[in-house]
């Protein structure tokens, strides 16, 4: 399966090689990803990771599955998880373009679909929905894991450290206008949708990646909008499963919230091919 021609791929050369030097530090969320969906797999012998960038969910699930496929659309992405997962299948082909027919018990997307709903043409999510339906077996499973959106209102928080990454990511975030009010020393208020991007993105200020996140949000999804994509496909949505606390996230910026406890920032969403 090849790509088109002129296709432009996310997250290859310098992109790639930035996300490779990455994979330490976000080791406690892939482990947290990879244990919610082991607890959900069930009998699964056969599972396609679609997205699967590096590798780092095969690694993980090698041995638990009989069958593991990598999807990408980045050569440099398929290298790292062939030298992450040697016992893989890996397959380079955009989403839209798989030919897979009835072949797996469970499709994966983890953090991908916002991807395709962010930057992709009109209609494309509908193609790639169709692709991963056509890939799985009757009654197989769509285990579709992504940044959910925390809902509108504002939130105080107290800074142990000084702001100027924080105004440094006000100024650079083009997807939205981020209103940023100081309230007090080392106080400020803010969007919730603003905390959870500033919170998961700062790694990619002043990167190859830089350019990339600060267009789109990780507040991507609610939970009724996602059922109604599923469903849209064909999908019977099922279990709706949490994850990803921002307490870490909260204290490794030195943040404080005031009024309200951190909340969970990512989703896992289990359908059914009915």
């Amino acid at each position: 399966m090849l790509l088109p021609k002129n296709s432009h791929i996310l997250y290859s050369g310098d992109e790639a090689g930035f996300l490779s030097k990455l994979q330490e530090l976000w080791k406690p969320y892939e482990d947290e990803k990879a244990k919610v969906i082991l607890e959900h797999l069930g009998g699964a012998e056969s599972l396609l990771d679609l997205g699967c960038g590096p590798g780092q969910l095969l690694k993980r699930l090698t041995g638990k599955v009989s069958r593991l496929v990598g999807v990408d659309e980045s050569e440099e992405m398929l290298e790292n998880a062939a030298r992450n997962c040697p016992s893989a299948e890996l397959v380079r082909t955009k989403a839209e373009n798989m030919e897979f027919r009835e072949e797996f018990d469970v499709v994966v997307t983890s953090q991908m679909l916002h991807e395709v709903k962010q930057f992709g043409a009109a209609g494309q999510m509908d193609v790639v929905l169709r692709d991963i339906w056509d890939a799985l077996k009757p009654g197989g499973r769509y285990f579709l894991l992504d940044h959910l959106d925390p809902g509108e209102g504002k939130v105080t928080i107290r800074l142990r450290q000084d702001d100027a990454l924080l105004r440094e990511f006000v100024r650079k975030f083009r997807y939205r206008r981020v209103q940023l009010i100081k309230l007090g020393p080392n106080l400020y208020e803010m969007e919730k949708r603003d905390l959870q991007d500033f919170v998961t993105k700062t790694w990619a200020l002043r990167s190859p990646m830089e350019e990339m996140e600060m267009e789109e949000t990780h507040a991507a999804f609610n939970e009724e909008e996602t059922k109604e994509i599923v469903r849209g496909a064909g999908f019977s949505p099922g279990s709706f499963i949490t994850l990803t606390n921002m307490g870490k996230d909260l204290e490794d910026h030195g943040m404080e919230l005031q009024r309200e406890p951190p909340w969970d920032r990512k989703f896992l969403l289990i359908s059914s091919k009915t």
